[in-house]
């Protein structure tokens, strides 16, 4: 996950989740708490962007930025597990 410091109380800021397949985002004192399993990647942006566009949430553009670049790592370094395990390995000898 990335490390986000925020400069002001009230910005966005990641949280580890009670499970891997969430991301948990606090601003203003609200957590957010996203389900992203692998493979619900849009999923998570759609719903992402609806709460954006709802004059009622409390989510902006910035915070959505936030949770999908958050989102992006995980499958980035998900991809790079399962490369690694797929690889094959040298014989010596």
């Amino acid at each position: 996950m990335p490390d986000f410091t925020p400069h002001h109380d009230d910005a966005p800021r990641l949280e580890a989740g009670a499970n891997p397949h969430e991301l948990v985002l606090v601003k203003a004192g609200e957590r957010f708490v996203f389900p992203c399993p692998p493979g619900g990647e849009a999923d998570l942006l759609t719903h992402l962007r609806s709460m954006v566009t709802d004059p009622h949430s409390g989510l902006n553009w910035f915070d959505a930025a936030v949770v999908s670049h958050a989102m992006g790592q995980r499958m980035s370094d998900r991809l790079a597990a399962q490369g690694a395990e797929a690889s094959p390995r040298r014989r010596t000898g």
